[in-house]
């Protein structure tokens, strides 16, 4: 047989819940760090010069290459931050991630890109179900949040990808698409750093 509980024991029983769920809002509120509005784990890759993301467990496909797994390289590279489209703020939209090489490139237009590792396929912007990229927001020098950034950021024409031409003149990092210098085309985008 169950017993049902007294009406002054479910009573006790709704005065301690809100209590403690009281007590835990107050601690989720002073204890929790502030959200920060833009995606971190961004990196440069040492190789190419393109922006890949980093927090996946993979080092995605560069067109440069290497001896182990062809991956891109974050060695000398800064932790990047990179809004997406509900951050808000100014700069250009129609970026995406692609879940085969992890660059940034620009898919706001017809074209998928050249992929280091889809090829003429272009960009996939998917990773493992249900992954899918979000859209992504830069920045660019007359259309910025506000001071500071690094620019220098550059679109490529040739495979759609975003890479810094900031370094010796000459050295714009590698293209998949024909594994020559990335093509400069357009404005300088600027990209924020973790500090």
């Amino acid at each position: 047989m169950i017993e049902q509980p007294t009406r002054r024991a479910v009573l006790r029983t709704a005065a301690r819940a809100s209590v403690l769920l009281g007590a835990g809002a107050a601690l989720a509120v002073t204890g929790s760090p502030p959200a920060r509005a833009a995606q971190l784990g961004w990196r440069w890759c040492a190789r190419c010069s393109g922006l890949w993301y980093s927090a996946n467990g993979t080092r995605g496909s560069c067109p440069a290459g290497d001896l182990f797994d062809g991956g891109h390289h974050s060695t000398g590279s800064g932790d990047y931050v990179i809004k997406t489209i509900e951050d808000g703020g100014q700069g250009q939209t129609g970026w995406r991630w692609c879940g085969t090489c992890q660059g940034l490139w620009y898919g706001g237009g017809p074209s998928l890109g050249h992929c280091p590792g889809r090829g003429s396929s272009g960009h996939w912007p998917f990773g493992p179900f249900p992954v899918i990229s979000s859209y992504y927001v830069l920045e660019d020098i007359g259309n910025r949040d506000g001071p500071g950034g690094q620019e220098q950021w550059r679109w490529c024409v040739k495979c759609g990808g975003l890479f810094f031409d900031g370094n010796s003149p000459g050295a714009s990092g590698r293209c998949p698409k024909d594994n020559a210098h990335h093509s400069v085309t357009g404005g300088s985008y600027v990209l924020r750093q973790t500090p």
